[in-house]
């Protein structure tokens, strides 16, 4: 049965569906697969590279997308490894016998004993990186049969053929890091289970770089900063939405589920030597400057400068805008709930640099 078959209403299969999608929105190629390889969902760009309708390809064996012979081999042992992360370059085979060549990354979807046995597969087009990289071999061997007769031109040829090489590995650098943070927001699409949360982590993104800015930190990482604080609630993946979606107080046994997701969301980014910011974050966004935060209790400056700057940020957001357990707050109250909280929940000098920032209009003017 397809994931747009299935009457999908309780968790874990509610979030293949809130993945499912998702993926309809990437605008890359993505199919949501099962241990087996049958193909749960596709989205349109996967329709539209393979030149297939999406009827004809969901519930059919992704192998037999495939040639006999070793590109069917290759999809077999990938799905071998069903459980581990893999990127590699790979193909899509097209109904006129071509390949378009493209970055493959698959991810298992979750742990549980449903979602272990789906995986989000991801691919980005590269056919425009691997005509340059034909390009520039096929420049490097004209460099090198002229290179005996324009040999005073060949240091200057070497270098631009280089510098293209290097544009190249640039590129496919970008596609990468693009592609990683591909796979990351759809953690952040099955924790949107409510209209604002879109908006929410983007008003976060701009107002943490901007507040790190204010701060003293360089622009490119108070950039970096932004983005990672898009990350910081990735754990609420492995909340249930008895939880999530309660309108009223947690019990205490509901409070510490909740909290797990601090360390969920640093064992998700962890990994990944490109989310080593937003790792920090996702642990620490909830330590307070006094030391009752959660999960290790750190106090002051022991606390990541970045965790504290979203710490102040996602606490102001929340209380400004309606939640399912609490209406939206007035502006002002909600500067006094900071000003209150300075030196308690959060860093003094973060709150004074914010206020600041606040009656200056900045915030209200930042695009």
């Amino acid at each position: 049965m397809s994931i747009d078959e299935s009457s999908m209403i309780e968790s874990p299969l509610a979030e293949l569906t809130h993945i499912a999608l998702s993926l309809d929105a990437l605008n890359c190629a993505a199919l949501l697969v099962s241990r087996s390889g049958t193909i749960a969902h596709v989205n349109p760009r996967f329709c539209e590279s393979v030149v297939r309708a999406r009827q004809a390809l969901v519930g059919s064996d992704l192998t037999e997308l495939y040639p006999a012979g070793e590109s069917r081999d290759s999809v077999r042992r990938m799905l071998s490894a069903f459980g581990e992360f893999r990127e590699a370059e790979f193909f899509l085979p097209l109904p006129d016998g071509h390949h378009l060549p493209v970055l493959i990354s698959s991810r298992p979807v979750g742990k549980s004993s449903v979602l272990s046995e789906y995986a989000v597969v991801t691919m980005i087009d590269i056919s425009r990186q691997k005509r340059a990289e034909q390009q520039l071999l096929q420049q490097n061997k004209r460099l090198g049969e002229l290179s005996d007769l324009v040999l005073h031109q060949s240091k200057a040829l070497r270098e631009y053929a280089d510098a293209l090489e290097l544009r190249v590995q640039q590129r496919t650098s970008e596609l990468h890091d693009a592609h990683m943070e591909t796979i990351y927001i759809l953690g952040i699409a099955s924790d949107a289970r409510d209209a604002d949360t879109g908006e929410h982590v983007r008003r976060l993104k701009r107002m943490s770089q901007l507040l790190a800015e204010a701060m003293g930190v360089p622009p490119p990482e108070a950039e970096r900063i932004g983005y990672s604080a898009v990350l910081h609630d990735v754990g609420k993946i492995h909340t249930p939405d008895r939880i999530l979606k309660k309108p009223g107080p947690l019990t205490a046994d509901e409070r510490a589920e909740m909290q797990e997701h601090t360390l969920a969301g640093e064992r998700i980014l962890k990994p990944s030597p490109y989310f080593v910011q937003a790792s920090r974050i996702a642990r620490s966004h909830h330590e307070n400057w006094d030391g009752s935060g959660y999960p290790d209790g750190l106090r002051e400056t022991d606390i990541p400068f970045e965790a504290r700057i979203v710490h102040l940020v996602d606490v102001f957001d929340a209380l400004i805008h309606p939640r399912i357990y609490k209406p939206a707050w007035d502006r002002e109250a909600a500067l006094d709930e900071i000003v209150k909280n300075r030196a308690v929940m959060f860093d003094p000098i973060a709150v004074d640099t914010f206020i600041e920032l606040e009656r200056s209009g900045q915030i209200e003017r930042n695009p």
